[in-house]
């Protein structure tokens, strides 16, 4: 938790998140998606509590990038801010959907994983992001 300035205590923002993949011609992709702030990121939202964290991540996904898909097994990795814990799952996309609540706000663009570093500012982020597209016995 964090304190604010008149004393009180300011809870740290819970987000979630979802890291989509999907493989083509032997390569892994992971979809970005075009934030507020013309940059590329994933698709994540602040914790819809009646849905818990997985559900809002998959909300997310559709929301954000226009895709469905499953969170197929229990892994996770956390990231912390001052302000804010995400939590990102991996997410293998089923279907990439023509039309999508956000599409007019966002663009997405599918990259390999060995070109995230091109793509994502921050190099945590980038090994978490790996982590999680990757499995355990391609991870260098």
């Amino acid at each position: 938790m964090l304190a604010s300035l008149s004393g009180g205590v300011l809870k740290k923002a819970v987000k979630t998140g979802v890291v989509a993949t999907r493989t083509r011609k032997g390569f892994r992709e992971v979809l970005l998606v075009s934030t507020k702030k013309n940059r590329w990121g994933l698709p994540k939202g602040n914790l819809i509590p009646r849905l818990g964290k997985k559900r809002t991540a998959l909300e997310e996904a559709y929301e954000e990038a226009g895709v469905l898909g499953e969170i197929r097994n229990g892994r996770r990795v956390r990231l912390e801010r001052s302000r804010w814990t995400l939590d990102l799952y991996p997410m293998r996309v089923a279907k990439q959907l023509r039309r999508w609540p956000e599409k007019a706000q966002r663009t997405r663009r599918w990259v390999p994983v060995h070109q995230l570093d091109e793509w994502l500012r921050r190099r945590d982020l980038v090994k978490s992001v790996q982590k999680l597209a990757l499995p355990a016995r391609q991870l260098v």
